[in-house]
């Protein structure tokens, strides 16, 4: 899949302008994947246009408290730009599709409104994304407190978070920050993030706080507790 991103990346680099489709409460990570049901006309229309071309889309959020969409001032300036893995086309015209995450941007300007927005934007780096000694011993704990939470901070209830030793650095992290059932300010406060080792960190931190506060309540419920986190 890193040939994936990184020609996806190469795409961006030849483009000053991406189409982008700002929700309430959704944040796309680089390298994590974002499954969507496009159902609105304009978008619909952005789909079958990036389907058509490289397939680049920028996942952007409303900015606090915005109630309708509107102008480009409604949207927060992060963003991040995403390739299409797959989409399907349903009978009624609507798509279902998955967005991979390939580079954090900032949107400079919006270059049009009509039928979709289109936005100047700069691509901004990540620092420790590579996989190497440095950062192992880092993944490793943020796989082991995962595991110790199981179902507990999966985003589906009953649905445990996948774990696989095997996975690189940057997929773990971003991945996780992505689909844990975590508070939508936190998240946002992870993709501002520019260092996926101190994402990591930070990760680890508020799960192990969240592991803590179950460990607690359920000695308190005299409930047997999980392994301890490691």
């Amino acid at each position: 899949m890193t040939n994936v991103v990184e020609e996806a990346r190469r795409l961006l680099e030849a483009r000053d302008t991406v189409p982008i489709f700002p929700l309430l409460g959704i944040a796309l990570f680089p390298h994590a994947v974002l499954p969507l049901h496009i159902f609105e006309p304009r978008y619909r229309r952005m789909t079958a246009d990036a389907l058509g071309s490289d397939r680049l889309i920028a996942m952007a959020r409303f900015e606090a408290g915005a109630k309708e969409a509107r102008g480009g001032d409604e949207i927060a300036p992060l963003a991040c730009a995403g390739v299409i893995e797959g989409a399907v086309r349903l009978p009624d015209g609507r798509y279902v599709m998955r967005l991979r995450g390939i580079a954090r941007i900032e949107i400079l300007e919006f270059v049009r409104d009509e039928p979709y927005r289109m936005a100047r934007f700069r691509r901004l780096q990540e620092r420790n994304e590579a996989d190497g000694p440095e950062v192992e011993e880092e993944k490793h704990r943020l796989l082991t407190v995962c595991a110790a939470l199981r179902h507990e901070v999966a985003e589906n209830p009953g649905v445990a978070t996948p774990i696989d030793e095997s996975i690189p650095f940057a997929s773990a992290v971003n991945t996780l920050c992505q689909t844990l059932n975590i508070d939508a300010a936190i998240r946002l406060r992870l993709l501002e993030m520019d260092d996926l080792l101190g994402r990591c960190r930070l990760l680890v931190r508020l799960l192990e706080r969240r592991w803590k506060e179950i460990a607690g309540a359920r000695s308190r419920q005299g409930q047997p507790s999980e392994d301890e986190v490691h």
